[in-house]
């Protein structure tokens, strides 16, 4: 015992200071005496007010020294790779004086056959992770087919999700490609917990972190790369991005529906998207798709250009089309 406070309290200072450069003390080390009811932001109503009490018991998420729990805010995926270690207690270690404060957690999860995109990248651990990659993560952790589809659909059929907005496919009710918020976390923990999923059981790689390539991102990676914007394959019928102003997800599925989210976030972002959605051969021209894209975002109805369904969601514009033969 005496070893082990010698050696703790400088490990927990270094781990402490790194935390306080990316903002992240509150997450790590902040407590409450009681539960979610004393939050000043969380009250005995609010919807996931046992979901926050019991992860905040467990160890797994704490709150302000103010003595608030911002529900709302977004989680990054640095925290979200945190409570996952603390959630399946797995073994880490301290970061060491030039880590990022959650790189243990990285290291320790990709030991477990569990890379996530940030592993080797500080910006992207400090990013708000996404539902998509939450779901692929906890289907992963319990030896389930983590593709997209897969997964949200495996955590529909469990009951770990009820969905977070109306959608014709489980997908977009999922919204996969919106922010996991902190209350969001605490409530999947929570189901998760609740269903016994306690062990973590993944057998196999999946790794979030290399490019990858298939036929969808050798058809836009030139347009990608010209933008400084890194294309990651998630499959063979998949790809996405992970930088938080240019983020898009594309799906082709089986037979000819192609889907193509992108986050509504700015002109260039929107001209990206439908410069590769022309190359990914939707039935219509970029400059039209453009239009319709920004007509969609502002305006929050559905635009239709020739063939190309243009949807706006919370966070993202879906553009849906088939595929010409």
């Amino acid at each position: 015992m005496g070893n082990d406070k010698q050696t703790y309290k400088p490990a927990l200072l270094r781990m402490f200071m790194a935390a306080l450069a990316t903002g992240a003390a509150a997450f790590l080390y902040i407590t409450t005496p009681t539960g979610a009811a004393e939050f000043t932001d969380v009250d005995n109503g609010y919807w996931a007010a046992e979901e926050i009490q019991w992860a905040e018991q467990e160890g797994l998420i704490h709150g302000y020294e103010d003595g608030s729990f911002h529900p709302g805010d977004n989680m990054t995926e640095a925290q979200f790779s945190v409570m996952l270690t603390r959630y399946f207690d797995m073994e880490t270690s301290a970061p060491s004086d030039l880590q990022h404060w959650a790189q243990p957690s990285y290291m320790t999860l990709s030991r477990h056959y569990m890379r996530l995109p940030g592993l080797r990248d500080n910006a992207v651990k400090n990013r708000a992770v996404t539902r998509g990659t939450v779901a692929k993560v906890i289907a992963q952790s319990q030896a389930q087919e983590p593709g997209l589809q897969e997964a949200v659909a495996w955590m529909f059929e469990e009951g770990l999700t009820t969905g977070r907005q109306d959608g014709e496919t489980e997908t977009e009710r999922f919204d996969a490609n919106g922010k996991l918020t902190r209350a969001q976390a605490a409530v999947f923990f929570k189901r998760i917990d609740n269903h016994g999923y306690s062990v973590w059981r993944a057998g196999k790689m999946l790794d979030l972190t290399s490019e990858g390539s298939n036929q969808y991102t050798e058809m836009v990676r030139p347009l990608y790369r010209e933008a400084n914007v890194t294309l990651y394959a998630r499959n063979d019928n998949s790809f996405g991005t992970a930088n938080q102003e240019f983020y898009h997800l594309f799906q082709a599925y089986q037979g000819e529906m192609r889907e193509f989210a992108v986050a509504r976030t700015s002109r260039a972002n929107f001209e990206l998207a439908a410069q590769a959605a022309e190359r990914l051969g939707a039935p219509a021209d970029a400059g039209r798709m453009l239009e319709g894209i920004i007509e969609a975002d502002e305006s929050g109805s559905t635009q239709t250009v020739g063939q190309v369904e243009i949807t706006p969601r919370p966070s993202d514009v879906f553009l849906v089309w088939d595929e010409q033969q």
